[in-house]
């Protein structure tokens, strides 16, 4: 969307999420006490999450790691995550006793990360009939059902609570243009991993990496102060 029609180009950025998993070894997730399912995440700016499979495997996964170039579908969003030991050294450190389970896969995926973290919702220019509704920022499958409330109501000419939420305004707020955003989204994305890893060794991190971390907080997230 973002590509195509010149009225999204700066209300997004997308951002690839990233995901390695294991090889089979159901016994040792239940030893873990990792046997029900649940899809679980942290509260960072850029979540950890993880969740088992059916069949044994482990899979864990990590959000803001590749930025795209003015919100281009770059080819690497179709290929093994470059941020593969990086999330296989987390995984081992988050349950140590899966450190010597192999992880046998791995990939990634672009996501649309809005200015704001919320999803946004309206009528498409020069298109009437056209409704839209994206900028999920990496937490879609919980707002879907609420993003087809909305959808369907606006299609339907509703007047009702979902078509008068204030998400259904089109974008609210929009990015630097290029080249700022994509050279500001990756001084703020390292900024953010140094603060999380001082944070996770129990450090207090740099002051300035603390400061252009809040240049990404506005997502709805419960980030340490």
């Amino acid at each position: 969307m973002a590509s195509r029609f010149p009225q999204f180009e700066r209300t997004i950025a997308v951002v690839s999420s990233d995901m390695v998993i294991t090889e089979k070894c159901p016994a040792l997730l239940e030893k873990t006490g990792l046997v029900d399912g649940v899809s679980v995440l942290d509260s960072r700016i850029f979540v950890y999450y993880y969740r088992t499979t059916a069949d044994g495997r482990l899979m864990l996964g990590k959000g803001g790691n590749t930025f795209s170039w003015r919100s281009r579908i770059a080819p690497v969003f179709d290929r093994r995550s470059p941020y593969e030991a990086q999330l296989t050294q987390s995984l081992r450190e988050f349950f140590p006793s899966l450190a010597g389970v192999p992880v046998t896969a791995s990939w990634n995926g672009p996501s649309d990360r809005s200015v704001t973290g919320f999803p946004f919702f309206g009528r498409l220019d020069d298109a009437p009939n056209v409704f839209y509704g994206f900028g999920y920022s990496g937490n879609g499958v919980g707002p879907t059902y609420m993003g087809g409330q909305i959808l369907s109501s606006l299609v339907l000419g509703l007047d009702n609570a979902w078509t008068r939420s204030p998400i259904v305004r089109g974008p609210l707020g929009a990015f630097p243009p290029e080249p700022i955003r994509y050279v500001g989204a990756h001084v703020v994305r390292n900024a953010i991993r140094r603060k999380e890893r001082a944070e996770d060794e129990s450090r207090r991190p740099a002051a300035v990496d603390t400061w252009l971390a809040k240049f990404a907080s506005a997502a709805g997230k419960a980030d340490k102060a």
